[in-house]
């Protein structure tokens, strides 16, 4: 099989049409080298839509505290709304794309963090459907809610889903689609991080806030068969290959 490289894209950069476009063209041009999985997110436009029905999103430590109620919502934004959204773009765009969500096959199951909660952790990852699908030449789409094995709705942090995904394929490059060009120092893009390093701006408080918890999840991935992982933007045709060459955004690597 072809080298594999996962995308994974949040609900904010999800939600620019333009942008995603130009990512699914670029996706179609490099085929013939790369197998791509899309794994997306769907945060802002979940909590939009729970507001809609008079339900707050309660966040703690950064996490979503999914209640019944929204899981219900989450499923809708995410499985549907969002995923919808983004396979009919990229089928406008050549690409074979196959909208999925963690529950589909299995891809990956989890538990929740609470008997009262249906934020989930993913416990078990299948790759055997994502490698069937790269395998006839279609782009799987995954969205990140899932379910615990007895059944239960999930609703699995975006990140958190595309590192599985990752670890489980051995996928070449991980592309986290961010809001900002790369891990910065100084106002200026760290283009490449090693472990140790990783570490030292951490400690330095160069990498701080929500970056850390990406920094250290993309370490382990590393650890565990994923060979690089990269963060940057994502604006226009060409910015995928050029991550995938180095050429801007941070490269993580052990």
């Amino acid at each position: 099989m072809k080298d594999i490289v996962v995308v994974k894209t949040g609900g904010k950069a999800a939600s620019d049409m333009a942008a995603m476009k130009a990512l699914f063209k670029e996706m179609q041009k490099l085929s013939s080298q790369y197998a791509f999985i899309l794994v997306h997110g769907g945060g802002a436009e979940l909590s939009r839509i729970s507001k809609v029905f008079n339900l707050e999103p309660v966040f703690k430590d950064g996490v979503r505290l999914t209640t019944p109620p929204e899981m219900e919502i989450a499923d809708m934004v995410l499985a549907g709304k969002m995923n919808k959204l983004l396979v009919r773009l990229g089928n406008t765009t050549g690409c074979k794309a196959v909208g999925l969500s963690g529950c589909d096959g299995s891809i990956f199951t989890g538990k929740a963090v609470s008997d009262v909660s249906h934020t989930g952790k993913v416990t078990e990852v299948d790759a055997s459907l994502l490698t069937l699908l790269l395998e006839n030449g279609y782009l799987p789409v995954v969205s990140s809610a899932s379910m615990e094995k007895g059944g239960k709705a999930l609703n699995i942090n975006a990140d958190e889903a595309a590192l599985a995904v990752s670890e489980a394929m051995k996928a070449a490059k991980l592309f986290f689609i961010s809001d900002i060009p790369g891990v910065l120092k100084d106002g200026k893009v760290i283009t490449l991080l090693t472990e140790a390093q990783s570490n030292a701006e951490i400690e330095a408080g160069v990498i701080s806030g929500g970056m850390i918890p990406k920094v250290t999840s993309s370490i382990k991935a590393l650890k565990n068969g994923v060979k690089e992982i990269c963060i940057g933007e994502y604006k226009s045709f060409g910015d995928l290959e050029k991550t995938i060459e180095r050429k801007i955004g941070t490269s993580m690597v052990l």
